[in-house]
């Protein structure tokens, strides 16, 4: 396995849980507020994001295809998702601000790392 079919592999376990649980989801991302209606709908759409970007990278490496537009848009979106805790600082649980910060911060890491390699 790449480190390519990880990243994506990884992106794609946290759509499906996105998309199929997303109460529980919402509440390990932001505390109670998580699990209402509209966070599942966001979380829900956050899923299926999450879902296509893994295939379209699975199907980029199965066929040998260039993989970094992929790893572009990923990176896009986990900026996306710091910025958009970072607007709702205040808001979030306090216990969930700082760890969804990092997770979404390291997303974009990684998939910066591995676009560095793909170049």
């Amino acid at each position: 396995m790449t480190r390519v079919e990880a990243y994506a592999i990884g992106r794609l376990a946290f759509g499906g849980a996105a998309l199929l649980a997303p109460a529980a989801t919402g509440r390990m991302l932001a505390g109670e507020g998580g699990a209402t209606a509209d966070a599942q709908a966001f979380l829900r759409g956050m899923g299926g994001r999450e879902i296509g970007l893994s295939v379209g990278l699975l199907r980029a490496v199965r066929e040998g295809s260039p993989v970094s537009s992929w790893l572009a848009a990923g990176i896009l979106f986990d900026a996306g998702d710091v910025a958009g805790i970072a607007g709702a600082w205040s808001g979030l649980a306090p216990d969930k601000r700082l760890p969804g910060l990092l997770f979404a911060a390291g997303a974009a890491v990684a998939g910066a790392v591995l676009l560095a390699g793909e170049r």
